[in-house]
């Protein structure tokens, strides 16, 4: 995968070039529906979208709110010029953080690749005095890694039927869940026990301490565990523990949740 970076100080133009493992259609979504525009699109930690609305129409408007480091608030909007889904987007911009310009234009072309979509956006009217060039210029290329992140993986997690507990003592566990309880011990380790609880998979992991205990862990399957940290960490969650097929991650509320990599 590439992305490329063009911008021209005579014509006042912005353009980024980005390849994306999806196709055109999931990609086209992701630019298109409001709850994955607030998903994918900012920083979470540092420059955060508080929300999105986007009429997908010819003369639908779109408007989003953010919050920059500082805390303060402003918006971004327009109106759709063009929509011709999944090859092209259209829509006229206006920042209030820059009162008094004239609009500007931003073109999404989305191409079908042997591997998936190749995205260029074009950021087109500005003239040569116009402040907000500057401010957008070089910005596109984390947007679209941004969309590139979470396209990959969106749609990607599966709930699958393993839970993990944490305990200081394997042995206590076994005696709990394989003798009081009746589970089978399908398999044991010094550092863990794999339990079949009859409908679901009971991972029992050994800590050193209660304090160092996480709470219930649920399990999430994905085709490709990189790509889906790629989008996690994006979105502001922290991994706190890597292997080799997976890893868990901490969710923006502070849960923990459990990565396996399945591909079918």
């Amino acid at each position: 995968m590439s992305i490329a970076h063009q911008s021209s100080l005579m014509s006042r133009r912005i353009v980024e070039q980005i390849d994306i493992a999806a196709p055109p259609s999931r990609v086209f979504e992701a630019l298109t529906d409001p709850v994955q525009l607030l998903a994918w699109w900012g920083d979470r930690q540092t420059f955060p979208s508080t929300h999105w609305e986007l009429d997908a129409r010819v003369g639908g408007k779109w408007i989003s709110r953010w919050r920059d480091p500082d805390g303060n608030s402003f918006a971004l909007g327009g109106v759709i010029l063009e929509i011709d889904p999944p090859r092209l987007l259209v829509y006229s911009w206006w920042d209030d953080r820059f009162p008094g310009l004239p609009l500007t234009t931003v073109r999404y072309e989305l191409a079908p690749t042997s591997t998936g979509t190749l995205v260029t956006v074009t950021h087109d009217g500005f003239d040569d005095v116009r402040a907000d060039f500057v401010d957008y210029n070089g910005g596109w290329s984390n947007v679209m890694r941004s969309l590139r992140a979470h396209a990959e993986s969106g749609h990607a997690f599966r709930a699958n039927h393993d839970i993990a507990i944490e305990v200081e003592s394997l042995v206590d566990a076994e005696a709990f869940y394989g003798g009081t309880l009746g589970f089978s011990i399908r398999s044991r380790t010094a550092e863990q026990l794999e339990i079949d609880a009859r409908g679901l998979t009971l991972w029992v992991n050994r800590v050193v301490s209660r304090d160092a205990r996480r709470s219930f862990i649920p399990s999430f399957d994905v085709p490709d565990a990189s790509k889906a940290r790629a989008a996690l960490e994006d979105a502001g969650c922290r991994v706190v523990r890597a292997g080799e097929s997976g890893f868990y991650f901490e969710d923006p509320f502070g849960f923990t949740i459990d990565i396996v990599e399945r591909r079918t």
